[in-house]
Order: C-alpha cells, then sequence, then structure tokens
C-alpha cells in the first residue's frame, strides 16, 4: 500500500530536481540529492557520475545562466518500496534561447531513498528516447 503521504514529498522532491535543471539553480539541485558517494547521475549521452561532487561539478559546468529552459514531464509514476521509491517519466528539454532552440528528450528514472523523515534523491538517470520510424519519416518529408 502506498503512502499517499510519502508520494507527495517524492513528487515535491522530483519537482525540485526539475525547477532547480530549468533554472539552472545549483544551490537547489543541492537540496535534491544526497550528499555522498552513493549519489549517481547519468546526463543522456554520458556515462554515469558517482558522489555528490563529481555531480554538483558537472551541473556546475552545463547550467548557463542566459539560457532559459522549459521543462515538460510526460507518463509520470510513482513506485515506493519501503524507504526507497523511483519516479520513471518522459522528460521534454526544450532550451529557448539557443539559436536554434533545441529539444531533447529522454527517458528518465529518479531513485529516492528515506532518511529519518525526508525524501533525497540517490540517482537521476536519463537516456535519449529513440526517435519513431514514423517521426524519422515525418521530418524527412518537411524538407
Amino acid at each position: 500500500m502506498t503512502n499517499k503521504n510519502d508520494e507527495s514529498q517524492i513528487l515535491e522532491v522530483n519537482t525540485r530536481f526539475y525547477q532547480a535543471l530549468g533554472t539552472r539553480d545549483l544551490e537547489l539541485m543541492g537540496t535534491v540529492f544526497v550528499h555522498d558517494d552513493r549519489a549517481g547521475c547519468m546526463h543522456p549521452g554520458w556515462v554515469m557520475l558517482q558522489g555528490w561532487e563529481a555531480i554538483r561539478q558537472s551541473w556546475e559546468n552545463v547550467f548557463d545562466p542566459q539560457d532559459q529552459l522549459e521543462i515538460k514531464l510526460h507518463n509520470l509514476s510513482v513506485e515506493i518500496e519501503g524507504d526507497v521509491a523511483w519516479v520513471t517519466c518522459i522528460q521534454e528539454l526544450t532550451y529557448i534561447k539557443r539559436d536554434p532552440i533545441m529539444m531533447n528528450v529522454s527517458v528518465s528514472t529518479n531513485i529516492f531513498e528515506k532518511n529519518e523523515s525526508e525524501w533525497k534523491m540517490v540517482i537521476h538517470q536519463a537516456s535519449p528516447l529513440p526517435m519513431s520510424a514514423q517521426e524519422e519519416s515525418e521530418e524527412n518529408n518537411l524538407q
């Protein structure tokens, strides 16, 4: 049985993660992750980074305060097993201030653990979503 209070807290931390990503806020990102060697992060197309310091540095390197990022989440799902939970979703990132405007669509898995009464992200993993043959065909027809 899912505890609605836990589910609400997990979704709040998950939302904070995407807010930090969208606003390029390193301090807010720091409130999301565990701050030890168990932390892991795999940006789309990257290898898995291990440990909070490596993850913090990666965000510091990719966050451009001039960037404007719009984020839409689709197919959001939350599963909880004791003190561990995972959120899966499709994340659609649109980089608005880039020329040309860029979009990245990935499948994301965010794993959380409960320490005392607080949920923290342990792993963020995002992998590019392969383009379907139909989408490729439609793109080619637009040229």
